[in-house]
Parts: structure tokens; C-alpha cells; sequence
């Protein structure tokens, strides 16, 4: 291939680059985040900005929880209660569409001793009607609207931290309501017994404990606050670790099929209890690729590299060049040398005087620090960028200051310098 073809064919690369990045990144700017799903899905397999998969994966390994289960079908079919295990029944969502016969298994389920935990936005109102004498009142409040709350958790041991969490949608912080309860109308049935566990910025309750039978109910009204993208900070992190710490310890059972509303399904027979929501959508690989932005410029560089690697390497090879050896820095041995002059002329005071010199060049060519009196704020700087202890610096130079006034300095003293000098050059950072 002739310079010619191949300046060609380097300018022929280089536009179709240019088209590439025109069409697959400056018109798809608004998926500037991996997923571009900006739905509120809560499902715990989406690892998009609203879903739970960053959630689920924090229940996996707290410690906390046995093994975990997810819920595809009808409670009344698949939550289990095992005998001596406090089984959790977990949701988070916007809103649960548990049907009556689920309801009625579920307080079957808690009156065994087990647990229930509920985050979402809207409560099933057959669920609250078991719970509450009026319903509507205890959920039915104004919304604080802004677009960053602060939460707080009331037990004495975690009430002085404050945790902030800003609504993010389309990678911008924006203005969204924040359901909380109504406290002074969430009046229990006379067996049942309240605990405010945590509070927004009003001070409103935003997550209860309500001891049911041998069970107990958590009720959380800000699902927001689970997911990925509000656990990606680390306010947002730390909050779900200390919710997850109020659950009792037990077995997870995460409710997914709940998510969505099945009623229609149902009464058209095609719900095939999956919780998928319907038939999924075909796609070839390469509209998968096309959709998915990180792929697309995966396949582009590839594409690239492949054309540039054909044509430099289609030309006759040479033999490969040697490398040259770096020069060899000869300075501290020039230095070792000269300090063996300095003790044969028993001139220990210059040779100190060097070594100190040598010690003050080390530290501000390594770590950028100059001085011209060694003080306690110099040392301590050395210290945090060497990584070797303030004392042993001190030490170093307190022998310094002590052998400078020393007419007569012995070898053993010398030795002891050398000593910590060599330590410090070996550990420092």
C-alpha cells in the first residue's frame, strides 16, 4: 500500500468516525445515564435509576437475612412460613395491588409471629383496613413538595445523624412530593401498638413499627429512598443499611409480582403470574446494540481499531529495535562516596552537614516540601505525605541539631543516623 492509499484511507476512517459520533452521540445526549429508563419500576433485576437491584443486593449480603426469595405469584400461593424462621414479607414499590384473598393470607402470616415491611406511596387499602379504624385520614395528608428532604431515625442511638436525599430524574434534581404519615390520626385498633422509628424535615412520621399478634408491620412511605440511584449516594446508602437494621432478623421474601396490577389480567386469563407484566418485546442483536449507547461505541472503537491495525500492520515487519537501558541515577552512590572521604578525613561535621542536605533535597523533590527551618508544622507535613511516623521524623533531625553542636562525633553515632535515615527512605511512601 502506497502513502497515498493510505492517507486515503486514514481520512476515509477518520470521517466515518466523525458520523459516528454525530449520530450515536450528539443526538442521544438525553441518555447521558447507562439505563434511559427513567421509569419508577422499583424492580429488584433493574439496574436502571428506579429500580432496586442495588437494594437486593444489600439484603444479599447484610448478614441479616437467610436466603432469599422472590415472590412471582399470588401470596396465597407462594409466601412462605416456615416453622422456627421469621419469615419477612418485603415490598417496595409506588404502589402494592394486593388483592383481598392476599391480604387476608398475608394477616394470617403475621399473626404467626412473622414480619411485614411495606414501603411505597400508596398502601392497599383492604391491607390499612385490617390496621387502622379510618383509613383515609391516616394516609390521606399533604405531601411535603421540594426537591431534597431530610430524614432522621428517632432511636437514641442514630437520632443525631441526618440523612439528605435529593430527588434526581433525567440526571437533574427536581421538585417531587414526599408522602409522610399523618401521626395524629393513625389510630391503631385497642390490641395493636405504634412506634414512630423515623422522620422527614417537618418532623412527620415517615417509617412506624405497629406490633400485629405475635408479628410486626414496618411501613415506610418513601420507596424513593430504595432506590439505586438514591443508594448511590452515600446519605442514601447509609439510610437503607440503618432501615434494614430495624427488621428483625429471618428470611427475605421480596414481593415483585405486586408491583404491578394484575386485576385486568386476570379477568382476561393471559396472566401468566410472573409478574412480567405480558409478553416481552423480540429484538435482532443489533437493534439490542443500537439501543444501548456503551455498545454501540464498544463496536465503533472495534471497528476502528481494526481498520487502523490492518493497515499498519499489513506492511513488511522490522525487526524489532531493542530497547535502550534507562541511565542508572548515580547520585546516591556519588554521595556514599564522597561520605567515605568525609570519614577518612575525620570531617564528621561536614559529612553531617551533607547528609542533611541530602535528607531536605530527598523530601522536596519527592513530596513538594520546602523549607528553611525545620519546625513541627514541616515535620508533620512529611509525615502525612511519607506515611512514616512523626516521631521517627523528629527523631532524625533532633539527632541532626544534636551532632551539628558536637565537636567530637563518635561512629556509633553516625551509624545510629545512618540508620534511621535508610528506614525512612525504605517504608516512605
Amino acid at each position: 500500500m502506497n502513502k497515498y492509499a493510505k492517507i486515503l484511507l486514514l481520512t476515509a476512517v477518520a470521517v466515518l468516525f466523525i458520523v459516528l459520533i454525530y449520530f450515536f452521540g450528539g443526538s442521544r445526549k438525553e441518555q447521558a445515564y447507562v439505563s434511559d429508563n427513567w421509569e419508577m419500576t422499583y424492580d429488584p433485576s433493574d439496574k436502571g435509576p428506579y429500580g432496586t437491584y442495588m437494594l437486593k443486593e444489600l439484603l444479599d449480603t447484610a448478614g441479616l437475612f437467610g436466603n432469599f426469595l422472590e415472590i412471582n405469584k399470588k401470596l396465597e400461593e407462594v409466601l412462605e412460613d416456615k416453622p422456627g424462621v421469621n419469615d419477612i414479607y418485603f415490598f417496595a414499590g409506588d404502589e402494592n395491588f394486593l388483592e383481598s384473598e392476599s391480604v387476608e393470607f398475608l394477616y394470617n402470616f403475621i399473626l404467626k409471629g412473622n414480619t411485614v415491611f411495606m414501603s411505597c406511596h400508596t398502601f392497599p387499602a383492604e391491607f390499612m383496613d385490617y390496621l387502622v379504624l379510618d383509613p383515609d385520614s391516616t394516609l390521606r395528608t399533604e405531601p411535603v413538595t421540594d426537591s431534597v428532604q431530610y430524614f432522621r431515625f428517632t432511636h437514641s442511638a442514630l437520632s443525631s445523624k441526618r440523612y439528605t436525599s435529593a430527588f434526581i430524574n433525567n440526571n437533574k434534581r427536581t421538585e417531587t412530593e414526599w408522602e409522610y404519615f399523618n401521626q395524629t390520626n393513625f389510630d391503631l385498633y385497642d390490641d395493636d401498638t405504634i412506634f414512630a422509628l423515623g422522620s422527614n424535615t417537618k418532623g412527620a412520621w415517615n417509617f412506624v413499627k405497629i406490633k400485629y399478634g405475635e408479628g410486626s408491620i414496618f411501613l415506610h412511605s418513601t420507596p424513593y429512598l430504595f432506590t439505586n440511584i438514591s443508594l448511590m449516594k452515600r446519605d442514601g446508602f447509609e439510610y437503607a443499611e440503618k432501615v434494614l437494621a430495624h427488621i428483625p432478623p429471618g428470611r427475605i421474601q421480596w414481593d415483585r409480582y405486586n408491583l404491578t396490577n394484575h386485576f385486568w389480567e386476570d379477568m382476561q386469563g393471559d396472566g401468566g403470574g410472573d409478574g412480567s407484566g405480558g409478553s416481552e418485546k423480540r429484538q435482532s442483536i443489533l437493534q439490542f446494540i443500537l439501543d444501548h449507547p456503551p455498545l454501540v461505541w464498544s463496536m465503533i472503537l472495534l471497528l476502528v481499531g481494526a481498520i487502523l491495525y490492518g493497515v499498519f500492520k499489513g506492511k513488511r515487519m522490522q525487526k524489532i529495535i531493542p530497547a535502550a537501558e534507562s541511565k542508572e541515577n548515580t547520585s546516591l552512590g556519588y554521595i556514599n562516596t564522597l561520605s567515605s572521604l568525609y570519614l577518612q578525613e575525620n570531617k564528621h561535621a561536614k559529612l553531617i552537614r551533607l547528609k542533611e542536605r541530602t535528607f531536605l533535597n530527598f523530601i522536596a523533590e519527592h513530596y513538594y516540601i520546602i523549607t528553611k527551618e525545620v519546625d513541627d508544622k514541616f515535620i508533620s507535613k512529611v509525615a502525612i505525605k511519607s506515611q512514616i511516623e512523626k516521631e521517627k521524623i523528629k527523631e532524625i533531625f533532633d539527632i541532626f541539631r544534636k551532632l551539628e553542636k558536637v565537636q567530637d562525633v563518635t561512629d556509633d553515632e553516625l551509624i545510629l543516623l545512618h540508620q534511621k535515615i535508610e528506614y525512612f527512605y525504605k517504608k516512605c511512601r
